[in-house]
């Protein structure tokens, strides 16, 4: 599971829809609950009691998310919002990996593990790393070096696209 540094230096603004999102599907850690909670203290003038309460109670994954559930304005019925929440965590995780994982077969092993815990979007197929590859050269070659070089080249044009589309890195 990941923690709330996968949003640093990004830019993405995290929400009580992405911390539920992600703790309820098990790719958050609970502390990000609590991180996000403390965060918050340090920026808002003010919240909510349930916010108050997530900053130094959060071990008990249900009692978590019934509390973000309490928040008031979060409706855990939203899914416009909850899908957003999860696009967002997803290309933060993928950033993230991209930033951090040094060694290539293990980065795209665990994009393929992000491929499957989001339910296999469409829009990742071109570096997922069983999936058919669209360079007919590449496929008669079966160059293992050359198909991981092409995977981590779709990875990165597939990040690009992202950053500009979301306008991250941006002060």
């Amino acid at each position: 599971m990941y923690k709330i540094n996968i949003f640093d230096n990004i830019n993405i603004k995290i929400d009580w829809y992405m911390v539920y999102w992600g703790i309820k599907h098990k790719v958050l850690s609970l502390d990000v609950a609590k991180d996000y909670a403390c965060k918050r203290i340090e920026i808002e003038e003010s919240i909510s009691d349930e916010e108050l309460e997530l900053s130094w109670k959060s071990e008990d994954f249900i009692e978590v998310l019934d509390t973000i559930e309490r928040i008031p304005d979060f409706q855990c019925n939203n899914e416009e919002k909850l899908n957003r929440a999860k696009f967002m965590v997803r290309i933060a995780i993928i950033i993230y990996l991209r930033k951090t994982e040094l060694d290539i077969v293990t980065l795209l092993e665990k994009i393929d593990m992000i491929y499957a815990d989001f339910d296999y979007p469409t829009d990742m197929e071109k570096f997922i790393s069983y999936m058919p590859i669209d360079d007919k050269d590449l496929q008669v070659k079966h160059a293992i070096n050359e198909c991981r070089s092409y995977l981590l080249e779709k990875l990165d044009l597939f990040i690009n696209e992202q950053i500009k589309k979301l306008e991250l890195f941006k002060d």
